[in-house]
């Protein structure tokens, strides 16, 4: 799953780089990558947080400009610092990925995700559920991944239960249970997950419960 997410929000007080940022967000939508790439790129010169993290995105998937995974990661940075939780763990991919000019670095992504997940930043979660799953920048722990993802998918996080299905479904890290895995594709599926619904259907088929 693509851990690079983009938030336009619209912003609705007045001030000097609103426009630039809803100008972007249009020209994004109708594909006009370029052009939003101008408008971002004023909006954060002129000190919008918004700004800064759309073009940080645009930058770290190559949308109207080439891929530049430094620059992205350096203004993902800037609006990490700033409070924004979803920038946090997008550069903690970066680094996790070691993408570009950027060396990967496991500590460092695993610090970012921790961050954005006390930020309340349910992908952060995620990402942070993932790198105790996989032992990458914190000691290896299954349970403490199992417990995240849990309290993602209680919160509406299709890739928490989704991940946490597979876990029960297939024993790793969690004792085997095909009756939680179920229920929890069940929930998937309910959020929109395709592969949950048919996952959920081929247990429902062979009997379980």
């Amino acid at each position: 799953m693509n851990k690079f997410f983009l938030t336009l929000s619209l912003v609705f007080t007045i001030n000097l780089y609103a426009d630039f940022v809803s100008d972007g967000v249009t020209q994004y939508n109708d594909n006009n990558y370029k052009e939003a790439i101008v408008s971002w790129t004023k909006a954060c010169d002129d000190g919008s947080i918004q700004g800064c993290n759309n073009l940080a995105f645009m930058y770290a998937n190559g949308k109207g400009t080439m891929y530049d995974e430094l620059r992205a990661s350096k203004l993902y940075a800037l609006t990490c610092e700033a409070g924004d939780s979803n920038a946090c763990s997008n550069l903690g991919t970066i680094y996790e990925n070691g993408a570009g000019k950027v060396r990967q670095n496991f500590n460092k992504a695993a610090n970012l995700y921790n961050k954005s997940c006390n930020a309340g930043n349910l992908m952060g979660c995620n990402n942070l559920a993932d790198s105790y799953y996989r032992g990458r920048g914190v000691r290896g722990d299954s349970g403490k991944a199992a417990q995240i993802y849990n309290d993602t998918c209680s919160k509406g996080n299709i890739y928490g239960c989704y991940t946490l299905a597979q876990m029960y479904r297939k024993g790793k890290g969690l004792q085997q249970n095909l009756s939680k895995a179920k229920v929890l594709y069940a929930k998937a599926c309910d959020m929109g997950s395709r592969e949950s619904c048919s996952k959920h259907n081929r247990l429902d088929d062979d009997g379980i419960r």
